[in-house]
């Protein structure tokens, strides 16, 4: 009885103690719950799985904007690489942290996590970062770099940025303005040609004029001799001021052009029919071969145009060489795509510092020879210009002392194509 008693006994305490620490337990889970149900705004003592489904629609949303965040960051990358300017983050102790594909460009390799005086090589830049991280603001100014063997100009800017009160981050822009420059320079040039290419026919015309005003005219040899020198003046200042406009209507786009399908054939024998005489008076034998229809689609004046500077260049050239043959041959022919018109001679040639200039405005190979034969210095530019309004692709080739040879090769126009095609089916 007493066993069975004292068995009771303990089985009751047990049982207690067990719910004991089952209610503790539980009210450690409750002040848990409670704690997770404020942290993610909601009120105290909402039934567990409610607390659930919210925390976990919270987790949710979380991720899609850890996953945002990622994708928005992925993107400032993509766009700041993208970005044609040169852009190099740098912290406050120098390293930097980031450079998009242009700034790798212009720096030394493995750019990023390396110190700005490392990776740049430009002292102006860097004496800009030092006053940047001094006086904490903006600095500017124009630099050139070395990239890829070339020498480019920037405008280089340097944002200080504050993140926060121990940290900022030194943003360097470059903007490449090689171009401008390289306008700016040829925009001086072109005024400096003009000035003097004008200068020269003027002082001669004014000087000239001036003697037959002082000049009492009864020499009648003298006088018509000053009168040819300022015709001759006059005539070629014309002929400057004409090749200047007409070039300047080429490249802003006001002259017109009329295409149509022309027959290099009948171009050619235009030009010749106005070259052959001044070839005979400078003792220089011309010859051609364009036989059949040369078909492309093109304006023929200036088609004219440009296979009359090119001819008569040719000729010109070729008639101050000191010995040797003097022979100019005008041809044309096609291959299966192309049309091509060619003009050879066995001038003095061109020698090869000068080729790559060959086609800028008022670039002479010889200023002596080219004001000797009336040259504006315009003509070959005026000839790509055209080329290039008709998508015609121009060669040149020439050896000093053997002679030039110069090629415009044109795309046939498609219909004569597909007609020539339909044919030999």
């Amino acid at each position: 009885m007493v066993v069975a008693l004292v068995g009771a006994t303990v089985a009751a305490l047990v049982f207690v103690g067990f719910l004991f620490v089952e209610w503790k337990k539980r009210r450690v889970y409750s002040k848990y719950m409670d704690k997770i149900a404020i942290s993610i705004g909601e009120e105290t003592g909402a039934p567990p799985l409610y607390i659930y489904e919210r925390l976990r629609k919270k987790l949710n949303e979380l991720e899609q904007r850890v996953i945002e965040t990622e994708r928005e960051r992925r993107n400032v990358f993509t766009i700041l690489n993208n970005i044609t300017d040169p852009i190099i983050i740098v912290r406050g102790d120098g390293v930097v942290t980031f450079s998009n594909i242009a700034g790798r460009d212009v720096t030394r390799p493995g750019v990023e996590g390396r110190k700005v005086y490392e990776v740049v090589e430009n002292y102006h830049l860097l004496e800009m970062f030092e006053k940047a991280l001094q006086t904490g603001e903006l600095q500017s100014g124009d630099i050139s770099l070395a990239v890829n063997g070339e020498t480019r100009y920037y405008d280089a800017k340097i944002v200080p940025i504050k993140l926060d009160q121990e940290s900022e981050r030194y943003i360097i822009v470059l903007h490449d303005t090689t171009k401008e420059k390289q306008l700016d320079k040829l925009r001086r040039e072109f005024i400096s040609n003009v000035s003097h290419e004008l200068r020269t026919p003027l002082t001669s015309i004014h000087g000239y004029a001036e003697a037959l005003l002082d000049d009492d005219l009864s020499n009648k040899d003298l006088v018509r001799r000053f009168l040819g020198i300022i015709e001759s003046e006059s005539a070629r200042m014309t002929r400057l001021i004409n090749d200047l406009l007409d070039l300047e209507k080429l490249e802003s786009g006001e002259a017109k052009f009329n295409f149509t399908i022309v027959d290099m054939y009948q171009v050619v024998e235009r030009v010749l029919s106005i070259v052959k005489p001044i070839a005979d008076d400078y003792g220089v034998q011309l010859t051609w071969a364009c036989e059949g229809e040369k078909l492309v689609h093109g304006d023929f004046d200036r088609l004219v145009q440009l296979v009359l500077n090119l001819v008569d260049n040719a000729v010109k050239y070729t008639s101050i060489k000191e010995s040797g043959e003097k022979k100019v041959i005008v041809s044309c022919y096609e291959t299966e795509e192309k049309v091509v018109f060619q003009v050879s001679d066995t001038g003095p040639g061109i020698p090869e510092e000068a080729q790559r200039r060959l086609f800028e405005r008022f670039y002479r190979v010889d200023k002596a020879r080219s004001r000797k034969v009336g040259g504006t210095g315009l003509g070959l530019s005026i000839v790509k210009t055209i080329a290039e309004k008709h998508d015609a692709k121009i060669e040149f080739e020439s050896k000093v002392g053997e002679g030039t040879t110069f090629r415009v090769i044109f795309n046939k126009p498609k219909l004569v194509k597909e007609e020539r095609d339909d044919a030999s089916i």
